[in-house]
C-alpha cells in the first residue's frame, strides 16, 4: 500500500480496496480515454481493458499526453499500454484493437465491473449504453465539444441512461471534426474518474455535470429516467440489433486503395473518402468528412 499512501489519507482503506478489486473497460483511447486510463492506473484498479481501432496521428499529440512523436502511426491501444505499464506494472492491461459496435459490445462489457465512455461518436455511445444497461454495468459518460463538456454516471436500475436524452444521428454534421484544447478532455476525464470514486462510496445521484471551461463554470442538472426509454425502461436494446454508422471508424472486410504506410503490423491505405487502417489482418475504414 506504500504506492497509495497519500490517497489512502483521503479515500480510506475501504474505497482503496474496492478500487484495487475493480475490472474496468475504457471505450476509446483518444484524448478522453487515454486520460481516463492514466488516472485509473495511478489509482490502482485491478484490470483495465482498452478498446480502440485507430492509430496515433500528429493531430492527437496536442491533447493526449500519453503519446509522443515516437508513437505516430502506432495503434493507440498499444501506445497506451506501453505508457501505462511504466506507471503501474501491477495493473493487468489488455489492449483491444477494435471498435465497439453491436457485434461485440455485449461480450466486452459483461465481464467487467465498470465501463468508461471515451468515445467521440453518439451512435457508438448508444450501442455501449444498451450493453451496459442490459448487463447492469455502471457506465461513466463524458462528451467534449470545444471548451465545453458534460459527464454523467449511469447506474442501471437507479438512474436515467444515455438513451433517455440522446438520439442517434444520421446527419453528415455528426461527422464534422469539432476542435478542443488539451485542457478540456483532461478536465472531463478527471470528473469521470471522480464519479467512479464517488460511485464506490455509494453515490447514486441522477444528474448531468455541465462544464464550461471558457467561463470556468461547473453546473449540475437533475435528471429523471424517461418512462419510454427503449433501454432502461422498456429493455428493448434496439441499438444492439442494428445501428447505422455514417462516419468515423467502421469495419472493413479487406484492405483496398493505395497503401501509403506499412510498419510493425500497421498498414494504412488511402481510398476515395478516407483511409483503411489494418493491424494484424483486422481492417477498419476511417471516413473523412
Amino acid at each position: 500500500m506504500d504506492r497509495f499512501s497519500r490517497q489512502l489519507l483521503t479515500l480510506g482503506i475501504d474505497v482503496q480496496e474496492k478500487i484495487m478489486s475493480t475490472k474496468v473497460l475504457v471505450a476509446g483511447c483518444g484524448a478522453l480515454g487515454s486520460s481516463i486510463a492514466e488516472l485509473l492506473v495511478r489509482l490502482g484498479v485491478k484490470e483495465l481493458k482498452i478498446v480502440d481501432a485507430d492509430v496515433v496521428e500528429l493531430s492527437n499529440l496536442h491533447r493526449t499526453h500519453l503519446f509522443t512523436e515516437k508513437d505516430l502511426m502506432k495503434p493507440k491501444v498499444l501506445a497506451c499500454k506501453e505508457f501505462l505499464e511504466k506507471i503501474n506494472s501491477e495493473v493487468k492491461i489488455e489492449p483491444i484493437f477494435d471498435i465497439i459496435d453491436e457485434t461485440n459490445a455485449e461480450d466486452l462489457v459483461k465481464d467487467v465491473d465498470v465501463v468508461f465512455d471515451g468515445l467521440d461518436n453518439i451512435n457508438y455511445r448508444l450501442i455501449l449504453n444498451d450493453a451496459c444497461v442490459k448487463y447492469e454495468k455502471p457506465l461513466i459518460h463524458a462528451g467534449v465539444s470545444g471548451e465545453y463538456g458534460n459527464a454523467k454516471l449511469v447506474i442501471p436500475g437507479k438512474t436515467s441512461c444515455l438513451a433517455c436524452f440522446l438520439q442517434p444521428s444520421d446527419s453528415r454534421n455528426a461527422c464534422d471534426i469539432i476542435g478542443t484544447t488539451t485542457v478540456v478532455p483532461n478536465f472531463l476525464a478527471s470528473i469521470q474518474v471522480q464519479l467512479f470514486i464517488n460511485y464506490l462510496r455509494g453515490y447514486s445521484e441522477d444528474e448531468l455535470v455541465i462544464a464550461d471551461l471558457k467561463d470556468l463554470r461547473l453546473d449540475k442538472i437533475k435528471m429523471k429516467r424517461n418512462p419510454q426509454c427503449e433501454a432502461c425502461s422498456l429493455h428493448e436494446y434496439k441499438y444492439l440489433r442494428h445501428m447505422d454508422i455514417n462516419c468515423g471508424l467502421t469495419r472493413a472486410e479487406k484492405a483496398e486503395g493505395d497503401r501509403i504506410f506499412s510498419s510493425n503490423g500497421v498498414e494504412l491505405y488511402k481510398y476515395n473518402g478516407g483511409y483503411i487502417i489494418c493491424y494484424n489482418q483486422k481492417c477498419f475504414k476511417k471516413r473523412i468528412a
